[in-house]
């Protein structure tokens, strides 16, 4: 089946200036996502979505794709389903067809790996998805404030190990693979019959703050990962 890729990004952030061109390792942050899309060999197309020229001029020297965002896309409200929508009517204009998947790859998940790509998209076609997202599972002791109070999710009278409780999946952003009629009839990236491709935490690192830039850089250092 026809595959492209969708990175969005854009050339605001509030927590971290440029944060897609921020570097991790003396490389750009967007260049792992790139370098990971690239090597697992899946895609027709990699498309990077951009408002900003320096970040659609690097994309294009890392010899993918450079789609102009148009500024209502790429404001910090803008929500991701329409850049992607946006790049899909991009891709089928340009190609004269369009794409059965689609697969969106934040560049906020760097430590996201070309092999965790290809084990997703394994998983989405045996399980016959229509959408997939990926996860990290975690096993917590939730609470929640009600009126000032605090509430737990568990039994307090009965504290259980950790091992013990129920597991909860967090999506994580790294991967969201979808096939196009969900995104064009829902304009959402899960629909249909979806399901979960689990990652661990340590490839998990959904960067927004600066600590998070800080945590990935330690991370990629003690992994030996390069862009």
């Amino acid at each position: 089946m026809s595959r492209i890729a969708v990175i969005p990004a854009r050339g605001g952030s509030k927590g971290i200036p440029k944060k897609n061109l921020a570097l991790l390792q003396g490389q750009p942050m967007i260049s792992y996502t790139i370098h990971a899309a690239r090597q697992s060999g899946l895609f027709d197309g990699i498309l990077v979505s951009s408002d900003d020229p320096e970040i659609l001029d690097y994309a294009m020297g890392c010899g993918v794709l450079g789609v102009q965002r148009p500024a209502e896309l790429a404001r910090d409200d803008s929500p991701t389903e329409p850049t992607v929508l946006h790049a899909m009517d991009w891709w089928a204009e340009a190609q004269r067809s369009e794409p059965e998947v689609v697969c969106l790859l934040q560049p906020t998940s760097p430590l996201r790996t070309s092999r965790d790509i290809l084990d997703a998209e394994k998983l989405f076609t045996q399980c016959g998805a229509d959408s997939l997202l990926s996860v990290t599972e975690k096993r917590e002791f939730h609470w929640r404030v009600d009126g000032g109070r605090a509430i737990p999710a568990w039994d307090i009278s009965h504290r259980p190990r950790r091992q013990k409780l129920e597991p909860i999946y967090v999506e994580n952003g790294a991967i969201y693979i979808t096939r196009s009629p969900i995104y064009r009839e829902q304009k959402n990236r899960l629909g249909g019959k979806m399901v979960l491709y689990p990652m661990p935490p340590e490839r998990s690192v959904d960067i927004d703050e600066p600590f998070d830039l800080r945590l990935a850089e330690g991370l990629l250092h003690s992994q030996g990962i390069q862009s």
